[in-house]
């Protein structure tokens, strides 16, 4: 181990720093205005917390890499992640103690391990544990009952300073980061008299947990056998490279998935065009933003295409976060600078030398003033997220801009029930490069969890099934009339518009409210998160109010809420409950830590239906399995609402899809056996599915 001595801080003891006896979120910031540099100068620390999570790292790691390169010594003590069905065992003599918080710290351990983004904070924290610079504790209270839930630190410095400190902050990057909680501590500083006695009876404290002598608190090892399971990640020493890479934030940068980089390659041999046909969850962005940074390197810049205001600012974000000296130029979505006279076609020029994007709504993108007031021409690279949006009649005005390079991006690039702007797309970008990743891959591969499906069958009333079956009937009259006309029997507009209407009247059917809030009465226990999808205002207004009729205080989601509308999102990522949304699992939404999801706006789209699967199931802290509870229209009577069977198959080649994938097998069994009641075979073949492109800018 190297001295104490060797890579101390600026400052060689407590007294030199600038301390303040209280901290709050919002005003002073407690990490680098406190706990930063009081592990600079620490060569011990002890911290007690209810809750000690490895993101912690994401803040200080850095700082805490060097407290254990110059030798620092860390203890933590802290809560197991019980369960109340682990309390509940221990109380009733069910479960050994010791026995319960190895399966907890088991739990902990395999989802950190799994989780391909906790690789880094994985690898410090059993490198830190590993050469002795972090010894942990697990504190559970006698008997099962509540939790070790106190929050005391003390820093110790080579001169036998101390400064301890106690408030609400846990041991995690939500407790200490800026846009984690709103968190509280007080610091006590040894060396001022009227803190001298606190500061020795947090210390005092810390020691009788650590010895196991808190009445009514049991301090046991960290279980020996999660121990070496965790060790199997860590680093061959405190100097090795893959654990000092690191950027300003204390942080390693993202490093590409091996599906990432065979992408990039791929792409690169097939000329540089082409689409990633890659699920959601499973990184398509950044591989993207990978691909731009060799264009980038050139000294060329980038254009990126996006079909809605929410992936317009994502993108933005992340390309800075992955490329901080980018200069990137916004068009659409209510930024105008672009439109200055010469701006657009300098940011695009040839030859200029310097990182540079614009990132443009599809929306603005297809506009004469956008393609007329670029630099057109080979040194362009132009990507297109969604790609499939850009097939549409307005959207794909934009393929005509002229570039070298072009890369799309989409989980499903298929324009279905549009064969010719899906050709659009793959003349303009070219074909998909294989290998694309499913969601199954992306599961496998712990970057989305898994899921159970629950499918709940429900009927039309009899208002709703006469008006599909008039509608039934003017799109058959509708085909026949296409077909005498050019034999073809194709899609027209007309048609089009009569199969999303009809396709309406199943999504909004009336007795899926009543079905939702029935079940989500039953079901739903605090810190879950539901997501209700539904249709329109009328269907959101509706469910509101039988939720509330439940006892049930939902939030509410849509485009007409305004500024409510990102605070009702915060919330519900912050909080849970049950939210209630339209176009909420579309594209650029994110919410990883949706528990539960209840659909119903069942689209007959594959594309719509198989995003919105892979959003409920984006990791998130704590989650390792999601619910996805489906309402499934199907027909009274085969034969005498035979005009329904349709409806049935287009509903059954989405409900297998989730069916098929989820952990709980019997779901699909289920519905093949309602299948072959209603004598159909339930396989995607020849199902039509209409597009329906966003209008948004």
């Amino acid at each position: 181990m190297l001295s104490s001595s060797v890579g101390r801080g600026a400052h060689s003891d407590f007294p030199d720093l600038a301390l303040d006896g209280h901290y709050r979120t919002g005003e002073r910031d407690p990490v680098t205005g406190f706990y930063k540099p009081c592990l600079d100068v620490a060569v011990t620390y002890d911290r007690a917390v209810g809750y000690f999570r490895s993101s912690i790292f994401a803040i200080i790691g850095q700082p805490f890499l060097d407290f254990a390169r110059r030798g620092g010594k860390a203890r933590f003590i802290c809560s197991p992640s019980i369960t109340d069905e682990d309390a509940e065992a221990i109380a009733s003599g069910y479960i050994q103690r010791d026995k319960m918080v190895e399966r907890a710290v088991s739990r902990d351990i395999d989802t950190l391990l799994s989780d391909p983004a906790a690789a880094h904070r994985a690898r410090l924290l059993a490198t830190f544990i590993k050469f002795g610079a972090l010894d942990i504790r697990i504190a559970i209270r006698s008997g099962g009952n509540g939790i070790y839930h106190e929050k005391i630190g003390v820093f110790k410095d080579d001169f036998g300073h101390q400064v301890s400190f106690l408030g609400s902050a846990n041991e995690t990057w939500s407790a200490w980061h800026a846009a984690g909680n709103h968190e509280s501590i007080e610091v006590f500083r040894s060396w001022l008299p009227a803190d001298e006695v606190r500061v020795q009876s947090h210390q005092k404290i810390f020691d009788l947990l650590w010895k196991g002598e808190t009445p009514g608190v049991d301090t046991i090892e960290f279980p020996e056998a999660q121990r070496r399971k965790l060790l199997t990640v860590a680093a061959p020493g405190l100097d090795d490279p893959e654990i000092a890479s690191h950027d300003a934030t204390g942080s390693r940068r993202r490093r590409l998935l091996p599906h990432q980089a065979t992408a990039i390659c791929a792409w690169e041999k097939a000329g540089r065009r082409g689409v990633f046909e890659h699920a959601t969850g499973s990184g398509k962005t950044f591989t993207a933003i990978e691909a731009m940074k060799k264009h980038l390197g050139t000294g060329e810049p980038v254009i990126v295409l996006v079909p809605s205001q929410l992936l317009h600012e994502q993108w933005k974000k992340e390309i800075l976060e992955e490329i901080p000296d980018v200069s990137v130029l916004m068009v659409g979505g209510g930024h105008v600078k672009w439109k200055e006279r010469g701006r657009l076609r300098s940011h695009t020029s040839h030859g200029l030398g310097m990182n540079r994007v614009v990132i443009a709504t599809m929306q603005s993108a297809s506009t004469d003033a956008f393609i007329n007031g670029l630099a057109q021409g080979a040194h362009l690279l132009i990507v297109a997220d969604e790609i499939h949006q850009i097939g549409s009649p307005k959207n794909s005005l934009a393929l005509a801009i002229q570039s070298g390079a072009s890369l799309g991006l989409s989980a499903t690039p298929i324009r279905y029930g549009d064969p010719e702007g899906t050709q659009r797309i793959l003349d303009r970008f070219g074909p998909v490069i294989p290998p694309p990743i499913t969601l199954q891959d992306a599961i496998a591969a712990g970057r989305l969890v898994n899921y159970e499906y629950f499918p709940h069958a429900v009927h039309l009333n009899e208002d709703e099934s006469e008006l599909w079956k008039k509608l039934t009937k003017q799109i058959s009259f509708e085909l026949s009339k296409a077909k005498k006309a050019n034999g073809s029997g194709g899609l027209t507009d007309k048609a089009k518009m009569l199969l999303i209407q009809r396709s309406r009247i199943a999504k909004k059917a009336r007795v899926k409210t009543g079905l939702a809030a029935g079940v989500i009465k039953k079901e739903f226990q605090e810190g879950q998160s539901w997501l209700v999808y539904c249709e329109d205002s009328g269907q959101l207004d509706e469910m509101l109010s039988k939720l509330r009729d439940e006892g049930l205080r939902p939030l509410e989601y849509h485009s007409n809420m305004s500024g409510e509308k990102a605070e009702s999102l915060a919330w519900f990522k912050k909080f849970g409950g049950v939210l209630v949304s339209i176009k909420c699992l579309d594209e650029g939404v994110d919410i990883p830590a949706v528990s539960h999801a209840f659909i119903l706006a069942s689209s007959q789209n594959p594309r719509q239906f198989i995003q919105r699967r892979g959003r409920v199931l984006r990791k998130s802290v704590g989650k390792d399995l999601a619910v996805i509870h489906d309402a499934i229209v199907v027909p009274v009577d085969p034969q005498s609402e035979s005009e329904q069977i349709s409806l049935l198959k287009a509903e059954m080649v989405r409900a297998l899809e989730f069916a098929d994938s989820a952990l709980n097998k019997g779901a699909g069994a289920e519905l093949r056996r309602i299948a072959l009641d209603m004598g159909i075979d339930p396989s995607p073949e020849g199902q039509a599915a209409i597009e329906e492109d966003q209008d948004e800018e």
